[in-house]
C-alpha cells in the first residue's frame, strides 16, 4: 500500500472515531485515553485498508450471505443483504450505536470504557461497569 494511502486510510479513521463522543476523564483499567484511541485508529485503519467501503454504501458484498430482498423499476435496481453474523452483531450494538462500532465492533473492545454511546445491548454495559 502507498504511503498516500496509508494517510488516507488513517485520516478517515481519525474522522469517524473523533465523532465518537468520549469521557477522557474516565479511569479505565490503568489505561491512559490517548493510547487507547491510537491503538482504536490504528486498527480502524489497517481494517479500512482492506475493506475502503466499509463505512460507505451499506453492507460490504465480503459481508453477506446473499441477496434477501431485490427491487427493480425501470433500468434501476435496488438489492439489499443480511450480515453473515447478523445476530452476534446487533446484540454488541444495535442501529441506533454509531455505525463505525456497527461495522467495527471490535472497537468497543479498545475505547468501549470512554465511549458514551447507547450499544443497546446490556451485555456490553454489565461489562464496562465490572
Amino acid at each position: 500500500m502507498a504511503v498516500a494511502d496509508q494517510q488516507i486510510q488513517l485520516n478517515e479513521a481519525n474522522r469517524w472515531l473523533g465523532a465518537l463522543c468520549f469521557d477522557q476523564a474516565r479511569d479505565c483499567c490503568g489505561r491512559v485515553f490517548a493510547d487507547a484511541y491510537t491503538e482504536a485508529v490504528s486498527e480502524l485503519a489497517l481494517a479500512l485498508s482492506q475493506n475502503p467501503t466499509a463505512l460507505i454504501s451499506g453492507v460490504a458484498v465480503s459481508a453477506t450471505t446473499g441477496a434477501i430482498k431485490a427491487n427493480r423499476l425501470g433500468e434501476l435496481s435496488q438489492e439489499f443483504y443480511e450480515p453473515k453474523d447478523a445476530a452476534a452483531v446487533a446484540t454488541k450494538y444495535g442501529p441506533n450505536a454509531p455505525l463505525v462500532l456497527q461495522r467495527f465492533p471490535f472497537l468497543g473492545d479498545v475505547i468501549g470504557c470512554w465511549l458514551n454511546v447507547a450499544t443497546g445491548s446490556s451485555r456490553i454495559i454489565a461489562r464496562v461497569r465490572s
